[in-house]
């Protein structure tokens, strides 16, 4: 009978072992999804038995992103729900089901990261989940485009908002039926430059092709923009048809047009001078001095530039300024040419009179955008019943906000072919030049333009490549592309360099650090270690406890490009300390070919108590 009774003790003692050890998905499921879609993440817990109020239930979705930073996107405690990411929600009926399932809309690139799904009920349960977010490319080409007989045309395709970064572009050509890629004649060129960050997270290519007239058989031909990338099943084809035109002939009524509007500005010039003969005589004084209206040399667009109109010779009472706006390049390019007279408007009230007793200066504060490049603008003083004017043109200018050399293959390698692309983005006007050199004197090969480019804002790119195939002796070389635009200040250009290093770039391997600072026992935390700027992109990243591998719970975010051209990632390991894992080592080895021998980096988990941390610094 005692040791029936003792059978009956421990078989209670392992029912609330069970109960209190909870329960956990060692497995993380991984989720892909397309950007702006809603995705629901599972956590499905062992059905509690008997749920006597909300109180008793704790729910905890927390996400590691990209960059290893951890938050909290929703919490449910004592009945009531936090939600720290828009958008998200755990369906309260559900719940009674043992489903906390969450569910993400609108999802962006932001969200992609590793979600934790922890129930207390009070059993504790945690599932995990790996959400990628997708987004498939937008491909543009026009339908269909025209090359003058003897020149060339350059045609571009843009890819935008895609996601992940990795996409492939290619060219192909066909002439009846016959299709080959482009490239392969030297009667077309292509050019692909690197793929460009956009502030939603999302990524966009432009390659260019182009071709000279010679090219196209039967006086018409097909030419096919393909894509690959992840979210295609197969590869994408956009197609565009080329044309063969003749050349343009001469337009004689722009001649005629240009001869009778010279007469008729002649008539109102000499109209104007004898006017203002004859004022001089009617009122027979001497007329004030009138500067020409000044400028700063060089006019940014959207930045706040003054005009000014001096005025010497004449009291400030006397005197009453006006301005006004003229005709911007965008509105004569629409002016019908029986306009004889400009289209004026009146800015005199946005302009203020300065004055020291002898000087008065009368300044007119404007900011233009690229549309009003070569905005006209117009002085008028009005003194002693006497009328001078004076009329100025405000060119605006936009300093290219990115130039940069790329290079293919990222790593050199002698006796194999180099080829580097300058990319100069988002400049204005269009007139700009690209000149190569090496910095031993060398002559540099056959350089190829491609664009200037526009986009929808008038904004030009373009890109300029040599290609060579590498010595032993161009080692350390040193390739400067300079860039001349108006947009630059003295001396009007701007260099970039692009060093040869045929070894790649060893990373920069930061030190382990841990989420939360001092962990506590038997609660979640995160190890990630940064590795920075290393070139080429493949790098292995081991990670160990006390000398055994660790196998599950680490994390690789993919490498990432820099604007420096190098490459960055994080690696993390999620682990639940208990008590026999106090003063581990944990190290984290870093082996890529650019390095010496491999780098390691030591974290020791610190001696902390159940719910308290260990002070300085844990």
């Amino acid at each position: 009978m005692k040791h029936l009774q003792n059978m009956k003790i421990v078989i209670k003692i392992m029912v609330i072992v069970l109960h209190c050890r909870g329960s956990s998905s060692d497995k993380t499921k991984k989720v892909s999804v397309l950007i702006g879609a809603d995705v629901t993440l599972s956590c499905l817990f062992d059905k509690f038995s008997k749920l006597v109020e909300w109180s008793t239930l704790t729910i905890e979705w927390n996400m590691v992103d990209k960059r290893a930073e951890k938050s909290i996107v929703y919490t449910f405690e004592d009945g009531r729900a936090h939600v720290n990411r828009n958008g998200s929600v755990v369906d309260k009926m559900q719940l009674l089901e043992s489903d906390a399932s969450l569910q993400l809309g609108n999802v962006t690139v932001g969200d992609e990261g590793l979600y934790t799904c922890r129930i207390i009920t009070p059993v504790v349960h945690t599932e995990t989940t790996s959400l990628e977010v997708l987004a498939r490319p937008l491909v543009s080409l026009p339908e269909k485009a025209a090359v003058t007989e003897g020149e060339e045309k350059t045609i571009q395709c843009d890819i935008k908002g895609f996601y992940p970064e990795k996409l492939a572009v290619s060219w192909l050509i066909k002439n009846g039926s016959h299709t080959v890629h482009a490239g392969a004649s030297h009667l077309s060129r292509v050019c692909t430059e690197m793929a460009i960050h956009n502030p939603d997270g999302t990524y966009s290519i432009r390659s260019g092709i182009t071709l000279h007239s010679s090219a196209v058989k039967d006086g018409e031909m097909r030419i096919i923009c393909q894509v690959e990338h992840q979210t295609y099943g197969r590869p994408h084809n956009k197609s565009v048809t080329l044309t063969v035109q003749a050349p343009s002939q001469p337009l004689y009524s722009a001649v005629t047009l240009i001869a009778v509007t010279s007469v008729i500005s002649l008539l109102l010039v000499i109209t104007v001078i004898g006017g203002a003969l004859l004022l001089y005589r009617y009122f027979g004084k001497a007329p004030p001095s009138v500067s020409e209206i000044s400028k700063p040399s060089i006019i940014y667009a959207q930045v706040q530039t003054d005009l000014k109109c001096t005025i010497q010779g004449a009291r400030l009472q006397e005197l009453k300024v006006k301005w006004f706006k003229l005709r911007s390049f965008a509105d004569s390019v629409v002016q019908s040419e029986c306009d004889s007279l400009l289209l004026s408007e009146d800015l005199s009230e946005q302009a203020c009179l300065q004055s020291d007793g002898r000087h008065h200066t009368s300044v007119l504060t404007v900011c233009l955008s690229v549309t009003e490049d070569l905005t006209e603008y117009q002085c008028v003083v009005l003194c002693r019943g006497k009328c001078i004017k004076r009329n100025t043109t405000v060119p605006v200018k936009v300093e290219p906000s990115f130039i940069q050399i790329s290079s293919i293959p990222q790593i050199p390698k002698v006796e194999r072919l180099l080829v580097l692309c300058c990319r100069v983005e988002n400049f204005y006007p269009q007139d700009i030049d690209l000149e190569w050199s090496r910095n031993d004197g060398e002559q540099v090969g056959t350089v190829t333009h491609f664009g200037p480019f526009s986009d929808h804002n008038r904004l030009y790119s373009m890109w300029s490549k040599i290609q060579l195939v590498m010595a032993r002796e161009d080692e350390r070389a040193v390739y400067t592309c300079r860039v001349y635009h108006s947009s630059f200040p003295a001396p009007g250009y701007k260099d970039v360099l692009y060093h040869i290093n045929t070894q790649g770039t060893p990373p920069n391997v930061m030190f382990i650090d841990c989420e939360p600072l001092c962990p506590l026992m038997n609660e979640e935390c995160t190890l990630h270690l940064c590795i920075k700027d290393f070139c080429p992109e493949d790098l292995s990243v081991t990670w160990t406890k006390d000398g055994e591998t660790i196998l599950s719970g680490v994390f690789n975010t993919p490498p990432s490009l820099n604007i420096n051209g190098l490459y960055s990632m994080f690696s993390f390991l999620k682990l639940t300390p208990s008590k026999k894992d106090q003063g581990s080592k944990f190290r984290c080895q870093v082996v890529h070919s650019a390095q010496r021998e491999p780098e390691e980096r030591l974290f020791t988990l610190p001696a902390a108590t159940h719910n308290l941390h260990v002070t300085d610094g844990c």
